[in-house]
């Protein structure tokens, strides 16, 4: 019995608690509707690549004699990170080089000295002028009497020649007569000596004395037999000869007016000197140093085209970084042989990649890639970093078979990204003004765009019906018709009833 009763008074106590908790009212907190814009995204999944991949090739065919980078080390475009054999270009350069400076040398003399050689051959043409008519008078007074002296003279030298003929001849025929007698007496005395000298009764010496004398006669004796037969055999007659031939030309001269061929000649020279003065007065009004002074400048010009063409080949011995960037690979190394790209397997030196911005890469579907165009901005997030900011910079013109999507790039700076991150790309495919929203926990039991709010009446919290449409991180819209003054309860609604008294909570 008295169980009974301890349960029964329990029943009661609790009964009286749950009313007068039912008598106190739920504090609650409250928001109001707010107008605002939506924008309605799309999201893709892609990867991270370097804006920029280039290989460095070797510019020229060579071992590498220098490495001044390595892998991971970063460079800026242009800067030298390798050298190939560049020993041939160097000597092309120093033969460029001293090739320049003996034009530019010839170009400073061209230029001090071409005016006044100029003038310097016009003075000499008119000299040249003075001299070859004053050569032309003197052949117009004196020629005529120089030829007819040359044939006199020529006259007296052919009758000299035949007075010393006749004479040379007389002369031989003595020389002979007398070489001929002391002949006979040399042989006279050499045979008495050779007689005395065989019975012992002179010596070998006064023999030998005889014997020479005697050799010595015969000796003079043949010299004058020789000089005398060039008279019969027409030798001797060769000077009277000449002489007479010189005498003919002497004549014919005379007979032909020589001198008038002599006169026409130095008229000749005149002529041809005024030819050259000529020439050289139209240099000089001409001004034709100046066309010196440009052919020299012209050589100037074509000696440095061809220092510059030689330094290029040397600076074409420098690898240079085609990028800033970082060095992702290197291929070759120090003694490595390296082949410019265009011949057939060539190895890279070098692996150059930009770093400093990314693109991010993705497919689209062909149905949806119209929204985007270069420049249009994509929020790119990594699982570390979110809605990092790129820019759409490519859009492929081509759609891929297999899955009818089209190939999107957007580039990104790459702080705090890496090349080969998985990325997700977010689209903002439309926007929608002035929409009513409410944060989302204050919407109960959705279902079929319908749901239900808690709104604050009088102290009295109200159970409302409301439409809804999507859902936009936090917060959903409201379709159905709600005033930005209405109180709606966003916490505590499952201790709520229609009708149920609320306190709103102080902020």
């Amino acid at each position: 019995m008295s169980k009974l009763r301890f349960i029964t008074n329990l029943i009661v106590i609790v009964s009286c608690l749950i009313c007068e908790a039912a008598a106190q009212p739920v504090t609650v907190n409250i928001t109001t509707p707010r107008r605002g814009t939506i924008v309605t995204e799309k999201h893709y999944t892609g990867h991270l690549q370097p804006q920029a991949e280039i290989k460095v090739f070797a510019n020229i065919a060579g071992k590498i004699v220098e490495r001044q980078a390595d892998a991971g080390q970063k460079v800026v475009k242009g800067e030298v990170i390798a050298r190939s054999m560049f020993q041939e270009a160097g000597i092309a350069v120093l033969q460029a080089e001293a090739a320049l400076s003996a034009a530019q040398s010839r170009l400073t003399t061209t230029e001090a000295n071409a005016q006044a050689r100029v003038k310097l051959q016009l003075a000499i043409a008119q000299e040249s002028l003075f001299a070859t008519q004053a050569k032309l008078e003197e052949t117009k007074s004196l020629a005529e009497i120089r030829i007819r002296n040359q044939l006199i003279q020529a006259e007296a030298a052919y009758k000299s020649a035949e007075a010393t003929l006749a004479r040379s001849e007389v002369n031989a025929q003595q020389t002979v007569e007398r070489a001929k007698t002391e002949l006979e007496k040399a042989t006279l005395d050499y045979n008495r000596s050779k007689a005395l000298h065989e019975k012992q009764h002179i010596s070998d010496s006064d023999f030998e004395s005889a014997q020479t004398r005697f050799k010595l006669a015969q000796s003079r004796h043949q010299e004058a037999l020789a000089t005398l037969n060039q008279f019969e055999d027409g030798t001797a007659q060769l000077a009277v000869e000449k002489a007479k031939a010189e005498l003919d030309v002497a004549r014919k001269v005379v007979e032909h007016r020589g001198w008038e061929r002599e006169i026409a000649a130095a008229e000749a020279k005149v002529t041809q000197a005024e030819a050259t003065l000529s020439t050289a007065q139209k240099l000089v009004e001409a001004k034709s140093w100046e066309h010196e002074i440009a052919i020299a400048r012209t050589a100037v010009r074509e000696a440095e085209e061809q220092l510059k063409l030689a330094q290029e080949q040397v600076n074409n011995a420098a690898i240079t970084a085609p990028i800033d960037g970082v060095i992702a690979t290197r291929h070759l190394d120090i003694g490595d042989y390296a082949r410019p790209a265009a011949i057939p397997g060539a190895v890279p030196v070098f692996t150059v990649m930009s770093v400093d911005t990314l693109k991010a890469v993705w497919n689209m579907p062909t149905a949806v890639v119209n929204k985007v165009e270069n420049g249009d901005m994509v929020l790119i997030s990594t699982a570390s970093i979110r809605n990092i900011v790129g820019t759409v910079d490519f859009v492929s013109p081509t759609v891929r078979k297999e899955d009818d999507t089209v190939l999107v790039h957007a580039s990104v700076q790459a702080a705090g990204l890496k090349p080969g991150a998985s990325v997700t790309v977010s689209i903002k495919t439309g926007e929608r003004k002035n929409v009513l929203l409410l944060p989302r926990r204050a919407v109960l039991r959705i279902q079929d765009g319908a749901g239900e709010i808690f709104v604050v009446e009088g102290n009295i919290a109200k159970r409302q019906q409301v439409t809804v449409g999507a859902v936009y991180g936090g917060e959903i819209e409201i379709t159905s018709r709600l005033t930005l003054k209405t109180q709606v309860i966003v916490n505590s609604q499952h201790r709520l009833e229609d009708g149920t008294a609320v306190t709103i909570a102080s902020d």
